[in-house]
């Protein structure tokens, strides 16, 4: 015969309602993890298209990078070009023949230079050479397409020049570090800092009045009967793209 609980419930009855609270208890437990692996799924999802898409900026970013230094590369050139156009417009004193830099020696990488003008361009060895700074150097060696430029810089380079200011003359000599020594200065002349050097009346090679650089540093040796003078040449010899020779 059956009996019944305190609760008017039997065993059997209490059985089913420990089963049913189980299965409630699992059907939870398994919706919270299908809500856990719906939001994960739906995260990383987010982040697949948020890992692509910053995959094609930073490739919208590289071209348009590239573009950028495409254009800045065109507008310096553009202002080369007009630089070069107005210089030769504007030195009307000179018979100037335009001239290319087509290599750069690799025996004396900073101080050598090939352009593309020859003997049958009328070139010849120790003729000037010029860009719209200054003074670059000379004419070494012609050959009848070709001609080799000696930079300023190099210390088998020298040039007879003069302070603008005062027209005391010396010899300028490259120092081969992308200076140059204006030499044979007595002790006691007046020579600043920031004066400009240019070519003078006594050059065999170079006409008059070119301009040099600038003296960028004066040293007085007790005892000693000369200056040591540097002179920082105006033309930029690292970015040299277009010289004109002095006919």
């Amino acid at each position: 015969m059956d009996t019944v609980s305190s609760r008017g419930e039997s065993p059997l009855e209490r059985i089913l309602y420990f089963i049913r609270d189980i299965g409630g208890n699992i059907s939870r437990a398994k919706s919270s993890v299908e809500d856990t692996f719906v939001f994960v799924y739906s995260f990383l999802q987010k982040q697949i298209v948020l890992v692509e898409h910053n995959k094609h900026l930073e490739i919208e970013l590289a071209r348009l990078k590239a573009e950028n230094n495409i254009l800045n590369n065109q507008v310096r050139e553009l202002r080369r070009l007009e630089a070069i156009s107005g210089f030769k417009e504007s030195n009307t004193r000179f018979n100037l023949l335009g001239a290319k830099v087509i290599r750069r020696e690799p025996s004396q990488w900073l101080n050598t230079i090939l352009l593309d003008r020859g003997r049958v361009d009328g070139v010849r060895p120790n003729m000037a050479v010029i860009n719209e700074n200054g003074l670059v150097g000379k004419i070494v060696s012609v050959s009848d397409y070709t001609s080799r430029v000696l930079f300023i810089l190099d210390p088998g380079n020298t040039v007879s020049a003069k302070v603008l200011r005062n027209n005391i003359m010396g010899v300028l000599k490259g120092n081969g570090d992308g200076t140059c020594s204006l030499q044979y200065i007595p002790t006691g002349t007046d020579i600043k800092v920031g004066d400009t050097v240019v070519t003078s009346e006594a050059s065999e090679l170079y006409p008059s009045g070119i301009n040099i650089g600038r003296v960028s540093n004066i040293n007085s040796k007790p005892g000693e009967t000369f200056l040591e003078i540097t002179v920082m040449p105006s033309a930029n010899f690292s970015d040299i793209y277009y010289l004109w020779i002095i006919r």
